[in-house]
C-alpha cells in the first residue's frame, strides 16, 4: 500500500467485483492487508486470547482476501471457511493455502456466506472489511459476522480507526474526516470507527467486548518517511476480540 489512497481488503467500499478481482495480482501493494503489515504481533496476540476448543475448533475468515490469516494461523484449527466474493482472490488465497486440506473455500459476500456456513464458527475472523459507506451494508455484515458464531464463541475483529484518520489528516493539514467517519479514499468512501462506536457494534450484533487495542502499521502505508518522531505515534487500525452471548 504505497500511499493513502491504497484501500482495506475485503469487499471494502462500492467496488463491484470485477474491479476488485482487478487488484489480485497487485494485492500486496495495493491492498492494506493488516494481517501481514500490522507491527506489534496484535493480531496472534488476540487469537490467544480466545479460548477455543483444544479439538475440533472451527474459524470462518469473513473477507479473507489473498488467505494471509489461514496460511499463518489455520493450523490451530479442524475446519476452515475462507469467503471471499471476488473469484481472483479467493483463487490466490487457495494458491497460498495450498498444502491445506481443512479448508472450504467460497466465493460470495458475507450475507451469502453466513447462509451456507450457518453457526458453526468457533472463532469468526474479520479483518477490515466491515467498512461499507452504506450503513444498511454495514449492518448485514455484522449480523453474518453473529449469524456464523457460535454461543460462547469469539469474533476477532479490524476496523479502520477514525482516531487515527484524524491524527494523519492533523498531520497533513488535510480536512478532518466527519463525525460519520466515512473518508474518501481514491474516489471510494471508506467507513472508520471511533472505538466506542465499535463497541457499540459489537453490543448491537449479540457480542461482549473482550479487548480493544491499536494494530499499527508503518507510515509509509500512508505514504509518510517514518521519523523518529513519528514512531512513537504510528497510525492504526483497531483490532478488537469480543465474545458471542
Amino acid at each position: 500500500m504505497p500511499n493513502r489512497d491504497a484501500i482495506a481488503p475485503g469487499p471494502a467500499s462500492i467496488m463491484k467485483r470485477k474491479d476488485w478481482d482487478k487488484l489480485a495480482a497487485t494485492f500486496e501493494t495495493d491492498v492494506c492487508d493488516i494481517s501481514r503489515e500490522e507491527m506489534g504481533a496484535q493480531v496472534p496476540r488476540y487469537l490467544a486470547l480466545a479460548k477455543l476448543p483444544k479439538r475440533g475448533a472451527v474459524v470462518a475468515d469473513l473477507g479473507c482476501g489473498i488467505g494471509t490469516f489461514i496460511r499463518d494461523h489455520g493450523d490451530r484449527f479442524a475446519e476452515i471457511f475462507g469467503v471471499e466474493f471476488a473469484p481472483k482472490i479467493i483463487a490466490r488465497a487457495k494458491q497460498r493455502c495450498a498444502g491445506m486440506k481443512n479448508v472450504t473455500w467460497l466465493t460470495l459476500d458475507l450475507p451469502q456466506a453466513a447462509k451456507k456456513i450457518g453457526r458453526r464458527a468457533d472463532l469468526t475472523v474479520c479483518m477490515n472489511v466491515i467498512t461499507q459507506a452504506n450503513a444498511a451494508r454495514r449492518r448485514a455484515m455484522w449480523e453474518s459476522v453473529a449469524k456464523v458464531t457460535n454461543k460462547g464463541g469469539y469474533a476477532l475483529v479490524v476496523v479502520a480507526s477514525l482516531e487515527s484518520e484524524k491524527m494523519i489528516a492533523k498531520l497533513l493539514g488535510e480536512e478532518l474526516p466527519s463525525a460519520n467517519g466515512l473518508v474518501d479514499h481514491d474516489g471510494a468512501l471508506q467507513k472508520h470507527y471511533a472505538r466506542e462506536e465499535l463497541v457499540n457494534e459489537f453490543e448491537r450484533a449479540g457480542f461482549a467486548v473482550i479487548k480493544i487495542g491499536k494494530a499499527h502499521y508503518p507510515w509509509r502505508k500512508e505514504g509518510l518517511r517514518e521519523t523518529a518522531r513519528r514512531r512513537a505515534n504510528r497510525p492504526w487500525d483497531w483490532i478488537a476480540l469480543a465474545k458471542r452471548e
